[in-house]
Parts: structure tokens; C-alpha cells; sequence
């Protein structure tokens, strides 16, 4: 009777674990996501390479606010920026066209990062 339990319990896990794959495996697939964070003043990575179409998102750990910020040093609106993201605020943006794009954080403009994006 003991095995029976045991068996039974191992039936019901195998079960389950593979209606879960099957679950998983109809949900439609996700887009690329490549994580970065800010932490200790410092992008981390501070270099990424990535397909077109890929979205990076940036993670602001230190408890100091940050931006991630493409163009000169206060330049708004000449290109990507993320606004001041406080502790834990995270920015994504979906890199759609080849090149290499340099950023850098507004009020820290020695912190700086590049991604690089292949067709």
C-alpha cells in the first residue's frame, strides 16, 4: 500500500510537470530582453551587443537617481532618454536599426555605456 501512495504521487508530479511544458509551450514566444543594471555609479555591462529588435532595460540599483541618456550632456530630446529613474527604476527601449549607440547618465556624465546592434 505504500508503494501504491508513493507511485501514485509520482504519477500525479509526472503529470503535471508535463501539462505544464505543453502549457508552456503555447504561449507565444517573448521578445528578447538583455538586462543591465546601474549599480555603484557604473553601467553593468557597460558594452552589449544585440540583434535589431532586441530591447535592452536598464535597472537602476544605486539609491541615487540616474539616466540613461544618447546625445551630449544635457541635451533633452536629442535622442534616447530614460528621465531621472530613482532606486529600482528600470527603462526599456527596443533597439530597431543596426549601429552603435553611445549613452551615458545625465547628472553623472562620466558613467557611460554603448550598445551595439547587428542586423
Amino acid at each position: 500500500m505504500n508503494r501504491l501512495a508513493v507511485f501514485a504521487a509520482v504519477a500525479v508530479a509526472v503529470a503535471a510537470v508535463g501539462a505544464g511544458a505543453l502549457a508552456f509551450r503555447g504561449l507565444p514566444p517573448q521578445a528578447s530582453v538583455v538586462r543591465i543594471v546601474i549599480v555603484d555609479y557604473a553601467f553593468s555591462p557597460s558594452a552589449v551587443t544585440v540583434r535589431a529588435g532586441t530591447t535592452v532595460q536598464w535597472t537602476n540599483m544605486d539609491q541615487v537617481a540616474h539616466t540613461v541618456s544618447m546625445g551630449g550632456h544635457d541635451e533633452m530630446g536629442s535622442g534616447m532618454d530614460s528621465g531621472l529613474m530613482g532606486h529600482m527604476g528600470t527603462f526599456r527601449y527596443t533597439f530597431t536599426e543596426p549601429g552603435t549607440f553611445e549613452y551615458h547618465c545625465d547628472p553623472h556624465p562620466y558613467m557611460t555605456g554603448q550598445v551595439v546592434v547587428t542586423p
